[in-house]
């Protein structure tokens, strides 16, 4: 979990820099495994939390189970194998040791009940969480005193630390307690809720919207076919959905959609359906895009041609006879299993595919919403306006 080290460090593990003295740094082969394998577990842990808070959602003891069980064997696997020393190694056999047997008492004895959407359910699943957050609170701290060892590691007590080491270690420090601080501030307790009540009613096996966009809007769209661009509109929306999300991508802005005119009557994406209709493919309005006080939404402008547009729309058409689903589960896991069922990004990208209209290279289950600018080499797509709620 090596937070911004630079070539410099990587110099230094493979020997190409020199202690201050005379004594060289040996290159050591398995401080490299463990940098690499920090940095990978650093890549996917946000995502193991969410994956298994998605599981818990269930509140049922079999899956409870189940997750503790393999979240606990997987985080203490990683601390034994990156731990240098006996004493490390026994704590984390003691510490999860403990922990394990309350998280599966409690998943018998608990969760083995029928419970009603009430507060008691809440509650349940509320201390089900919490022993979820001790398996990784353990692991934050094993964690941090391997890594305390790894950053200021030396092969003879004569060899001096590099002050640079220091400044790596504590921007380290720097970076995991300003994510603390952020997910304690997004991880509330009515974020949360919100979620659950989200993921009960998303579908990511089988479509549930069907037909929600009406005659009206489809005559709206081919209103717009003189309209010589489509536009692409990112946006910060604020709501639960889009600040879990800005914990894993480090983005702000989590949320794509696509108008076939510039005062975007005809925006649509793939979206929680506001709790009017299912959610998947549903048409928006700017007032769906506002969650919080200081919502932003930036428009981009793609040239296109009227064959192009058409084509869109027959896409559009199709997909909401067929049936459609909010890709849930794929935003954490990466795949759809089936053809209709896709988050926003993954719809906007596949209907430019669709028009031969893609600009930039990339399987349309990675595409994230700020590709779509972040990607544009080529300058493509152009900034239309944007739009600052708390400017207004």
């Amino acid at each position: 979990m090596v937070s911004g080290c630079g070539s410099a460090w990587l110099e230094c593990l493979s020997g190409g820099q020199e202690a201050v003295g005379s004594n060289p740094i040996i290159p050591i082969n398995k401080f490299k495994i463990i940098g690499v394998a920090m940095q990978k577990l650093k890549s996917y842990k946000l995502y193991l939390l969410l994956f298994a808070m998605f599981f818990l959602s269930f509140n049922n003891f079999i899956t409870s189970l189940l997750v503790f069980v393999a979240i606990d064997i997987l985080l203490a696997t990683y601390v034994l194998l990156t731990s240098k020393k006996k004493s490390q190694k026994f704590i984390t056999l003691l510490g999860y040791g403990c922990l394990l047997p309350v998280q599966i008492w409690y998943s018998l004895s608990v969760t083995n009940r029928h419970l009603e959407y009430t507060l008691e359910r809440i509650s349940t699943l509320g201390v089900t969480y919490l022993l979820l957050v001790l398996s990784f609170s353990l692991y934050a701290y094993l964690n941090e005193v391997n890594e305390r060892d790894y950053f200021f590691s030396t092969t003879r007590p004569s060899e001096l630390l590099y002050f640079s080491r220091i400044a790596q270690f504590n921007r380290f420090l720097a970076d995991k307690k300003e994510f603390v601080n952020k997910s304690t501030k997004i991880l509330n307790r009515e974020v949360i809720e919100e979620v659950l009540q989200e993921v009960s009613r998303n579908n990511s096996f089988s479509y549930i919207n069907k037909g929600t966009l009406t005659q009206e809007y489809f005559q709206l769209l081919n209103s717009t076919l003189d309209d010589p661009y489509v536009y692409i509109v990112i946006s910060d929306t604020g709501s639960a959905t889009s600040q879990i999300l800005s914990l894993i991508s480090h983005k702000n802005f989590n949320h794509v959609s696509i108008s076939f005119d510039r005062d975007l009557q005809t925006l649509v994406s793939y979206n929680g359906g506001e709790r009017v209709n299912p959610p998947g493919l549903n048409a928006e309005m700017i007032e769906y895009l506002i969650k919080k006080d200081d919502a932003s939404i930036y428009v981009y402008k793609l040239p296109v041609t009227r064959e192009q547009k058409e084509i869109m729309i027959s896409k559009i058409d199709e997909i909401n006879q067929d049936g459609s689903a909010y890709n849930l589960l794929g935003l954490f896991v990466r795949k759809s299993y089936k053809p209709n069922i896709m988050y926003c990004s993954h719809f906007v990208y596949t209907l430019l595919q669709q028009a031969d209209l893609a600009y930039f290279d990339k399987r349309p289950h990675d595409v994230r919403p700020t590709d779509f600018v972040e990607l544009d080499y080529e300058r493509i797509v152009e900034l239309e306006y944007k739009i600052k709620f708390n400017d207004l």
